[in-house]
């Protein structure tokens, strides 16, 4: 299981970040921790397994639909009994517990998991509405209007040429931003059947999401990610952007690979080493983190995994780059869980001379707390030899050493050891001298061999017979493991050319695609996302003026033609007034005549004035 922790492990409140794999410090109490590396939540979980023959057994995690995380909660699970299924009380201390009810054993697992927030709901269709609204600061919408917008297109539109187009958008880094993060899981899911131009262009996102510069950014990828790489038939270019993130990418790498092998998927395994290799090259100020995770990945990876991890340990960058204390509290962990493993990574040792008598004394202490022979065999081989000719501390060392001649597994080391210590100074230390004398012919046939060359008179062992110089002996390793170390070798260049000979053909392909007019709009409006109060009280005031004039606008022919009749009414009118007016002028010595015309003008007057107070009426309801 890739999460599981050891049991030692566990015993000491220590784990491994399950987002990025750095091990970290579990409180006294309590259930949560924060990793310092990465920044990611997980919390302490129990669970009961059925007791299996190795405690790395690899299981698949339990992805939840489409979405980013592996675990929905963060609480303890209830604890029951795999064999019957009974609820009962475990003992935390204990790693084998005894079912109340049937009697069953079963083996009480420790485990970290992400703590994450509710499944990640599914991009909307936006408008352009949404986002001048989203630039104008007049909606309440975490995310990028545009960003959410391309993410939709994508997983939308019918036809390739422009879903590829679409895609390449990412290329641009104003799509880079905690929107692409939130609905990357989407994104991801989709690509996985869709054509490769797509999985190319659209998977670009994640290798810039990663080097983006915002380390709070990486939680929620990596665990986008993790929902789609245990798949042996997911798109490879996934786990080549995770290889060019940073160290924190490391673990759900080695995780992939380590799924695929075991799926008999090993091109797709080592298209994700490929992807490891290229991450511990590109961070090398991060290579002694990234040299510790894949050190604490040695509890859970087999097969050719494995022999790439002890490969990359011994032979790479990452050889010697972590803390001297922290190999050998690793090598005195394994001991306990994975011995096998322990020699191939005692070889990996790199000792610096002790500077002072008080650092060689407290090295010589780490041995002496060490838990396990493989926690002893590491702490003597960084012993090294005392500086000066202390005879008190070679005697220390030689009391850390004597015991371990002969072990199965840690004799190598002790005997690396005592032939540097004999070999060290031209006068034997008196050290050496008791322990040769207490061993005699049951040391190494070097070690005699150096030792009667510098005391050719010894009594202490047999020198009537010359010793020959054989060749050195070698560390005994485990030979399945010899095996895996060359596995991995094997498939890793088949899987970049592939990769690489996939890419140069769908360029062409995604050349002719950037050529297009893809719009990412589809509509103007309406607006989907509510707007902010005070924004919805002003557009409300905005609609209100707009529907005033709207209303005056469609008021505007009756007023027009009101206007009109009012001109046209006062202009006939005015004619008739007129004329008679001209003809009173002509007669006027005709009193009779003048009095009825007067009588008419009045008339005529009033006739007008009436209907204009009529028409005018009219006109100001329909203005106001």
């Amino acid at each position: 299981m890739y999460d599981v922790i050891p049991e030692v492990l566990s015993r000491a409140r220590r784990g491994i970040c399950p987002t990025c794999g750095a091990p970290l410090a579990l409180a006294a109490s309590g259930r949560e921790a924060k990793c310092a590396f990465c920044g990611g939540g997980s919390t302490l979980q129990f669970r009961l397994r059925a007791i299996e023959a190795s405690a790395g057994a690899l299981q698949k995690p339990d992805i939840k639909g489409a979405t980013r995380w592996l675990s929905k909660h963060a609480s303890y699970e209830r604890c029951n009994c795999p064999g019957c299924g009974a609820e009962f009380d475990v003992q935390a201390e204990q790693a084998i517990q005894t079912c109340t009810f049937c009697g069953a054993q079963s083996k009480l697992e420790t485990r970290l998991l992400p703590i994450t927030t509710d499944d990640v709901q599914p991009p909307q269709c936006r408008t352009d509405a949404d986002f001048m609204n989203g630039r104008r600061g007049r909606i309440d919408y975490p995310w990028d209007i545009s960003t959410e917008q391309l993410v939709w297109r994508i997983l939308n539109e019918p036809e390739l040429m422009p879903r590829v187009n679409l895609a390449d958008e990412f290329q641009s880094w104003s799509f880079i931003n905690h929107t692409a993060a939130h609905f990357l899981p989407w994104l991801l899911k989709h690509v996985q059947t869709d054509h490769d131009a797509v999985a190319f262009a659209a998977c670009d996102a994640v290798g810039k999401l990663l080097c983006e510069g915002d380390p709070t950014l990486w939680p929620g990828v990596i665990q986008a990610c993790r929902g789609v790489i245990f798949d042996v038939h997911c798109k490879r270019n996934v786990l080549s952007e995770l290889g060019l993130g940073d160290a924190v990418c490391i673990k759900s790498l080695i995780d992939a690979a380590e799924f695929a092998a075991a799926q008999g998927a090993g091109e797709q395994a080592c298209h994700a080493l490929w992807g490891a290799n290229n991450l511990i090259e590109r961070n090398f100020p991060q290579i002694p983190v990234i040299a510790e995770i894949v050190l604490y990945r040695l509890f859970y990876v087999t097969g050719p995994v494995l022999g790439w991890a002890l490969n990359a340990l011994c032979n790479s960058y990452l050889r010697g780059r972590y803390p001297d204390d922290v190999l050998q509290r690793a090598c005195d962990e394994l001991a306990t869980e994975r011995p096998e493993v322990v020699p191939h990574l005692l070889s990996s040792i790199y000792a610096k001379p002790a500077e002072s008598a008080a650092e060689y004394r407290a090295r010589v202490q780490a041995v002496r707390d060490a838990a396990s022979w493989g926690g002893r065999a590491a702490g003597i081989e960084l012993l090294g030899t005392p500086p000066g000719h202390d005879e008190a501390l070679y005697k220390d060392a030689v009391s850390l050493i004597e015991p371990l001649l002969g072990h199965e597994r840690a004799g190598y080391s002790a005997e690396k050891v005592l032939y540097e210590l004999i070999t060290s100074q031209d006068a034997t230390p008196q050290a050496v001298h008791d322990l040769v004398a207490r061993q005699g012919e049951a040391l190494a046939k070097r070690l005699r061999r150096e030792y009667i060359r510098r005391n050719p008179q010894t009594p202490l062992l047999d020198h009537s017979k010359p010793i020959y110089w054989d060749s050195e002996p070698k560390r005994p390793l485990d030979e399945g493991i010899n095996a895996s170390l060359e596995e991995w070798k094997e498939g890793i260049h088949a899987a970049v050319d592939k990769h690489r000979a996939l890419q140069a053909q769908l360029q062409p392909m995604r050349d002719q695609a950037r050529e297009l007019d893809v719009p990412l709009f589809l509509a103007d409006e309406p607006a989907t996302i509510p707007l902010k109060p005070e924004a919805a009280a002003e557009a409300a005031k905005q609609q209100q003026r707009t529907d005033e004039l709207s209303e005056r606008e469609r008021r505007m022919p009756e007023i027009n033609r009101l206007q009109k009749e009012m001109a046209d009414v006062q202009t006939s009118y005015m004619a008739k007034i007129q004329t008679l007016s001209a003809d009173m002028m002509q007669h006027m010595n005709d009193q009779k005549r003048i009095q009825s015309m007067s009588a008419e003008i009045m008339a005529l007057s009033t006739e007008m004035q009436s209907k204009l107070a009529q028409l005018q009426e009219q006109l100001d309801a329909l203005i106001n």
